[in-house]
Formats: structure tokens, C-alpha cells, sequence
């Protein structure tokens, strides 16, 4: 039985929420719990993703287009957040004040893009900006995060500080694209 277009919406938003939560977890406090939880996110993303497709065959014109380009960043956005605490633990990066917060962010943005994907007309437009604004945010302290590794001692340790930090940015940024496609879709 397929889903439709709103379910596989909602299910992609959660299930980034979910992997946006296990990274800000893992910043927090490393533990193999929020690793799992990001690695399951990812699975279930795919999952979520192939219904979405289904759900959008019947689609025509920039509604599909807007629908495409919602998922799709929405995959985006939990491959580069699973991303992100796979390599911080593969390269055993310690958490530091500027990954939280960046992990932070981001989570908030797909908080309030997942309230936005629920809602509807000035609603869904208010949360909207305030996704992108905390997308904002986490690329604005990604960058303080990577000045900060430029400071560091050891080479070695700043380049997989901003591998990691990367990871989160371009989770943001999926983000940001995902809510400029769910308002191009109200534009219509």
C-alpha cells in the first residue's frame, strides 16, 4: 500500500528531526546509543525517501518539482547529520562548545522545518524563517568552529574538526533548500 505525499512529508521530516537529535545527543555526550539512533534515521530515511518518489509519480509541473526537491534535501540533510557523528567517532573527535552548538542548530532548524512541513498558509510560512534562521546559525557557528581548529596545535586534529563541522553545515544548508522548496510550493 503507498503513502501519500503528506505521510511520506511528515515521515522524512521526522525522521530527520531524528537524526538531527542524535547528533546534537552525540555532541553532548558521545555514546554508541545516539550513533545507533543517527544510523537508524538514515535507514529509515531511505525508506521514507523511495515512498516519497511513489507519492509524487502522480504529480505534474513545479508541484512535482517543489515535492522532488523538498525530498531530496530532506535525504540531504540526514545523510550529512549521520554523516557527521559517524566520522566524529571514527576520527575520535572530542565534542567541543562550538560542536554543540552547531549540533544544536541544526536540530532546532529541523524542529521547526518539520513544524513548517505540518502546517499550513502564515503558519507554515513563520516557522519556515525561523528553520532558516537556525540553519543560519549553525553555519555561522560552523564557521567560528572552523577558525577556532586553525588555532589548533595539531593539524591533524583541525582537519577532522572541520570534516565534522562540514557535515553539520551542509546538513544545515540541505535544510535551508528543503524550506526554500516548501515555499516555493505556496507560492503557487
Amino acid at each position: 500500500m503507498g503513502r501519500s505525499a503528506s505521510e511520506s512529508l511528515k515521515g522524512q521530516t521526522e525522521t530527520l528531526v531524528a537524526a538531527a537529535t542524535a547528533a546534537a545527543a552525540w555532541f553532548r555526550r558521545p555514546a554508541p546509543s545516539a550513533l545507533s539512533a543517527a544510523r537508524t534515521a538514515r535507514l529509515r530515511a531511505l525508506g521514507w525517501r523511495e515512498a516519497a518518489v511513489l507519492a509524487h509519480k502522480t504529480f505534474r509541473g513545479f508541484t512535482k518539482t517543489d515535492a522532488a526537491d523538498v525530498s531530496y534535501a530532506l535525504r540531504e540533510a540526514v545523510e550529512h547529520a549521520t554523516q557527521a557523528v559517524s566520522e566524529a567517532a571514527r576520527y575520535g573527535v572530542e565534542p567541543d562548545a562550538g560542536l554543540i552548538k552547531t549540533s544544536e542548530a541544526l536540530r532546532e532548524a529541523t524542529k521547526a522545518l518539520a513544524a513548517a512541513a505540518s502546517g499550513r498558509g502564515k503558519s507554515r510560512v513563520e516557522t519556515l524563517i525561523i528553520a532558516k534562521r537556525w540553519a543560519g546559525e549553525a553555519e555561522r557557528l560552523r564557521r567560528l568552529t572552523r577558525s577556532d581548529a586553525a588555532e589548533d596545535p595539531s593539524l591533524t586534529s583541525a582537519l577532522k574538526r572541520e570534516t565534522v563541522s562540514s557535515r553539520l553545515s551542509n546538513a544545515a544548508e540541505a535544510v535551508q533548500q528543503a524550506c526554500d522548496a516548501l515555499a516555493g510550493g505556496l507560492s503557487e
